[in-house]
């Protein structure tokens, strides 16, 4: 999916976003975000903060939900997908790592 332009302005003005993923057994879970950007055109990207039972579910079942919304325009957006885990070893790590640092 190609984020448009009302996404990016969105993720970059809200401060929480809710990323929720599912177990095997399909037992869901739901868990705030604070560091989190898109990447490119067609991803969003979530820092990994002591968020163990979220790294876990997402190798089990790669399909996540993630909501956002900008508190000042009370307006947001609801978005699913699939996920993936970039390990440090990534090439794309440090990219990423940059956005969410900077």
């Amino acid at each position: 999916m190609k984020l448009t332009a009302e996404i990016k302005d969105s993720l970059s003005t809200s401060v929480l976003c809710w990323l929720a993923t599912s177990s095997a057994e399909n037992i869901p879970n739901v868990s705030p975000k604070e560091i989190f950007s898109y990447f490119e055109n067609d991803s969003i990207i979530v820092a990994n903060i002591a968020s163990p039972q979220t790294v876990r579910n997402i190798k089990q079942n790669k399909n996540v939900c993630i909501s956002f919304i900008d508190i000042l325009k009370q307006k947001g957006f609801q978005l699913k997908g699939t996920a993936e885990i970039i390990e440090k070893s990534s090439s794309e790590f440090s990219k990423m790592e940059n956005i969410l640092t900077s």
